[in-house]
């Protein structure tokens, strides 16, 4: 039973709208829905004014939009056909980066299938180590941690002021080619920490190194976005479902190993 007429508690939102409680508390720490008033005990309690409130938020989260969006919108600070026009060219640039990566791993089946080595420059059509592909990956690492400052790709940008395209090409073969050794010793069943794989390792922080001042921590955490990043990692799915979690492991163990 209310204790206000016209009011609901949290518990009470959260069965009419099917949005959880912490959801809904999480909403009120950021500032994008604060309950009418707080009760004894912290208990929140909403009013018609947060039920529209939120019945906006939850449509434009089914559009998709993030909650900074969403946030400008429902404050008034941003116009909603504005903020809609922005998501609609985030929705077709990254339909097409899906597009390119689904033709990647076709591409990979098809030569699986056939007995074929892929040509390693197709490996890298759903992600290109060169100007405009570290831009994008920045963009989509900004916009997914919410972290404005990216200095690994500010040294790398820094690094390769004046590299060719050539260069950049030769680079995305040596990336392919150490991939491709990797593979190979998964294969075999060798561990993460095998010589071998420290040693096909020992050739990738050699040309890392070109890039950026590589350490321990930012050998491992490379690694780790190896298998955490979509746009990294569906080259090495395209491969074999479990390199990513392979080369991942094994970069940090030659990090613990060979860089501390």
């Amino acid at each position: 039973m209310n204790q206000i007429v016209g009011t609901w508690s949290i518990q009470q939102v959260a069965r009419l709208s099917g949005v959880t409680a912490r959801t809904l508390r999480y909403y009120d720490q950021i500032g994008l829905l604060h309950p009418a008033w707080v009760g004894a005990g912290g208990l929140r309690h909403y009013g018609q004014e947060q039920l529209l409130r939120l019945q906006q938020i939850l449509l434009l989260r089914e559009l998709d939009l993030d909650l900074a969006a969403i946030r400008a919108v429902v404050d008034g600070t941003c116009d909603r056909l504005e903020a809609l026009r922005a998501h609609h060219e985030r929705l077709l640039a990254e339909r097409g980066r899906l597009d390119r990566l689904a033709a990647t791993v076709a591409a990979t089946i098809t030569h699986l299938e056939r007995g074929t080595d892929m040509p390693a420059e197709q490996m890298f059509e759903g992600f290109r180590f060169d100007r405009e592909g570290l831009d994008e990956l920045e963009a989509k690492i900004v916009e997914r941690t919410g972290q404005t400052e990216q200095p690994y790709f500010e040294e790398v940008r820094r690094q390769t002021a004046d590299w060719t395209d050539e260069r950049f090409q030769q680079a995305e073969a040596e990336a392919a080619e150490m991939e491709g050794q990797i593979l190979a010793l998964l294969r075999t069943g060798a561990a993460v920490d095998d010589p071998a794989v420290f040693a096909v390792l020992d050739q990738d922080v050699a040309g890392q190194r070109e890039l950026w001042s590589l350490d321990a921590d930012g050998y491992a955490q490379l690694g780790r976005a190896f298998a955490a990043v979509p746009e990294l990692r569906a080259r090495l799915d395209a491969r074999d479902p479990a390199l990513a979690e392979y080369l991942r492991d094994a970069m940090i163990a030659y990090a613990d190993a060979r860089l501390r």
